[in-house]
């Protein structure tokens, strides 16, 4: 439902049901759809309605009879029948050419992303602690003397 609101003589508030618009007498709309267009919107046509108005009036003579009269004046040729067009061969056999690759924006990448299973990690070497050698770890090293049942501790 829209309702007209009057603001001035000039000035008209117009209220949708999705949003206020307000409506001048010189041709602008807050919608923007009357200035572009030069048509009065649904916004327009209710003001004009409201003020018992002719909406032709509103109009630019773009859209006015004379106008869509005076363009069909000069007659139009009917085309001739297909079979005795003259074509050129370029233009009736074109060389498709494929589309041209576009660059990606940023730094070229130089190698294939990988995947988890494809990639190779490196192991770092493993040292043990006691005896400093490489291959074992301090749990399982066989090298660091073990500490004898003296009968000092007994």
């Amino acid at each position: 439902m829209i309702s007209v609101i009057p603001s001035t003589l000039y000035l008209h508030v117009v209220v949708n049901t999705k949003a206020v618009h307000s409506m001048h007498k010189h041709k602008k709309c807050s919608c923007g759809r009357f200035q572009n267009d030069e048509i009065p919107c649904g916004h327009g046509m209710a003001v004009l309605r409201y003020r018992r108005l002719h909406e032709t009036d509103y109009c630019s003579p773009f859209y006015s009879l004379k106008n869509f009269e005076d363009a069909y004046e000069i007659p139009v040729e009917p085309l001739p029948c297909e079979s005795i067009w003259d074509i050129p061969r370029y233009v009736s056999k074109p060389k498709l050419m494929l589309p041209g690759s576009k660059r990606t924006v940023g730094r070229p990448q130089l190698e294939c992303w990988k995947e988890f299973a494809d990639v190779k990690f490196k192991r770092s070497k493993v040292t043990c602690r006691r005896c400093r050698q490489v291959g074992h770890n301090r749990k399982t090293c066989s090298n660091y003397p073990t500490p004898k049942n003296d009968s000092l501790f007994v």
